[in-house]
């Protein structure tokens, strides 16, 4: 049996500084059937053309209402296991929840261990594997079943087989072309249920973003780093960088104070020698709001933040900050008095 997660955390705090260059990780990069990434050749042009999936309608509601649980306090009891999940949490304590992503593969119960390097070796069952397992940020505190981190931060390896999140990367707009954009896999998907082991829980994606990781091919955006959110200017800044590089936008608002979702995994459209990240940002549906996003307003941004390297291979600049900032709410009348903050180190 493996430890409680209090005593894991207790001794993951003295092994912290050694796990700190894994935060970001994500497995070998394999060849599937619509990417062109393989172990032996990375491809450094834009993902091949394949078909793309059928156009969605405007709007798309989701097939269950979430449980949403967000004003219980501390004082509260713990809640139980749901039964949808007590044979899994059975095999693996470890379990905190299960991510399902709608067009995809991507249905798994998701891990957490004592840092963000066991599960890429290693499997639900904790045998060793290297297609991994889907694991959240060892960071993110789930000691409070009633209420969830501030951001859940998860990762998966972008493989051909196993628990992957390669088809994550199909939300990017250039995934089957990069003379043909499309937004397909967000029209026909524009939420993705993320249930603790405790209750469920609907997200509505408002971002998706690429991003490089070493300071050799740019600044680097630190994502991974932001699992709390202390107060307004954190909230505000680190929506602020995501919107510039994302790349579509969408009719989601945002407010202070909403449960993040980010999914991240590696991607290299570049090859393997430029260390890339596919991240897909979303918000927790709130305690009684209607789940149905309404698509039809949806568009490709045509001018993301990248990073350096991506201009000096495709060209261009950055033509600055363009979506409706009106979409988080009190961001404008924030920035009125302060300043941007630094970036997370």
């Amino acid at each position: 049996m493996k430890l409680s997660l209090r005593s894991k955390r207790t001794a993951a705090l003295i092994a912290a500084v050694c796990m700190i260059f894994s935060l970001a990780s994500c497995g070998e990069s394999q060849q599937t059937e619509q990417t062109v990434e393989s172990e032996a050749e990375a491809e450094t042009t834009a993902p091949a053309e394949t078909e793309a999936p059928a156009e969605a309608s405007s709007m798309v509601t989701t097939t269950t209402a979430p449980k949403v649980t967000t004003t219980t306090t501390t004082t509260q009891p713990p809640l139980p296991v749901m039964m949808t999940y007590q044979d899994y949490y059975d095999r693996n304590n470890d379990m905190r929840g299960w991510i399902k992503v709608g067009g995809t593969p991507i249905d798994y119960p998701c891990v957490q261990g004592t840092d963000n390097k066991y599960y890429l070796t290693h499997n639900f069952d904790n045998e060793e594997d290297k297609n991994g397992a889907c694991f959240i940020d060892w960071m993110c505190d789930f000691s409070n079943t009633r209420v969830r981190p501030a951001n859940t931060i998860i990762y998966g390896h972008n493989m051909i087989q196993g628990p992957s999140f390669a088809k994550l990367t199909t939300y990017c707009p250039w995934y089957y072309s990069m003379y043909n954009k499309s937004l397909d896999q967000y029209l026909n998907n524009p939420t993705i249920t993320f249930d603790t082991i405790w209750e469920e829980g609907t997200y509505k994606v408002f971002a998706a973003m690429f991003v490089n990781t070493q300071a050799a091919h740019g600044e680097v955006f630190k994502y991974y780093k932001q699992r709390t959110i202390k107060n307004e200017g954190e909230f505000y800044d680190y929506i602020g960088r995501i919107m510039d590089r994302s790349l579509f936008y969408t009719d989601v608002d945002l407010e202070y104070g909403d449960e993040l979702l980010t999914l991240s995994t590696c991607y290299y459209p570049f090859g393997k020698e430029v260390d890339t990240r596919f991240v897909v940002f979303a918000r927790r549906v709130r305690e009684g709001e209607d789940p149905t996003v309404d698509v039809s307003n949806a568009y490709i941004n045509p001018s993301p933040l990248y990073f350096d390297y991506w201009y000096k291979v495709n060209g261009g600049s950055w033509a600055g900050r363009s979506w409706d900032t009106s979409k988080v709410k009190g961001f404008d009348k924030y920035y009125e008095t302060h300043e941007v903050g630094p970036m997370p180190e």
